[in-house]
């Protein structure tokens, strides 16, 4: 979609399935009962994995690494303490089919260093892993990269390994808050879900867009403000920073989640029964 004269493309990597009632906090059988599109056959809510591509005056971002060239069964991870599937490897692939090169990027800025952000950072190499987009710039809160560095050898599942910071280290360079990375594109720190964490306002014209990251998983979240994933690392700071994000978009401001199912643009309506996200296509936006 375009935001003004700054254009959006998200560029699908696989997907994730989690049985959504233990992922939050006020998470209830009944409510995914009655919300049973977000869900698989198997009633694992379904997540999008992917990286947002947003082109700017000739200048190339992309939004986080994604999943990567893998799949993993959650529980064989956890030792049966976690259950679910992720599934990755489309991203480089889904990249050329839009003309698009790892050479082609200028900007990869990690709105976090989850595992599922970070997957693509490298690539394997007779000679160990390279940096996969080469070119390219790799930015990140420093309170980030502070966290997980001091973090690298504790072995806590769903971070970065020691050895994708070890190569991204020498390649890093830190952002601050309201950053202009390019025309019309700035970085908004959202801390909580991790220390570190950042989302992108777009605003380019008339309109405005904000990249949500992992600040909100779910469209129910939205619709259902007392949900908090068990996952934030600070729930507190999480639940403050989902307040403003709530704040922010309910003045037409499109929302762009990554992990949301079917499309990831939307933006927040309100009607008798509350706040709820409406999808949008590029079509409908651009009507």
């Amino acid at each position: 979609m375009t935001i003004g004269e700054v254009r959006a493309t998200f560029v699908p990597d696989g997907s994730i399935r989690l049985p959504p009632v233990p992922m939050f906090d006020g998470g209830t059988a009944e409510l995914f009962a009655v919300n049973a599109h977000l869900l698989d056959g198997d009633g694992y809510l379904v997540m999008s994995l992917g990286s947002l591509l947003v082109e700017s005056r000739g200048v190339r971002i992309l939004v986080d690494l994604s999943w990567g060239p893998s799949t993993l069964d959650i529980a064989s991870a956890t030792a049966g303490t976690r259950r679910g599937r992720i599934v990755g490897g489309g991203l480089l692939d889904n990249l050329a089919r839009l003309g698009v090169m790892p050479e082609d990027i200028d900007i990869v800025v990690f709105s976090h260093l989850h595992a599922d952000h970070v997957g693509w950072l490298t690539t394997e190499t007779p000679d160990g892993p390279v940096v996969t987009f080469r070119r390219a710039e790799h930015r990140l809160a420093e309170d980030e990269w502070t966290y997980w560095h001091g973090r690298a050898k504790d072995g806590t599942w769903g971070g970065p390994t020691p050895r994708q910071l070890d190569v991204l280290g020498p390649h890093m360079t830190t952002v601050q808050d309201g950053e202009l990375l390019a025309p019309g594109v700035n970085v908004m720190l959202t801390p909580g879900h991790t220390p570190g964490h950042a989302s992108l306002v777009i605003s380019s014209d008339t309109q405005r867009a904000l990249v949500l990251g992992d600040t909100v998983h779910c469209p129910l979240e939205i619709s259902n403000p007392e949900l908090a994933l068990l996952s934030d690392v600070d729930p507190i700071t999480a639940r403050a920073t989902r307040e403003r994000i709530y704040r922010e978009l309910d003045d037409g401001t499109v929302a762009v989640g990554g992990h949301f199912p079917e499309l990831v643009f939307g933006r927040v309506v309100h009607g008798a029964a509350g706040r709820r996200l409406e999808y949008l296509s590029s079509a409908r936006h651009a009507a």
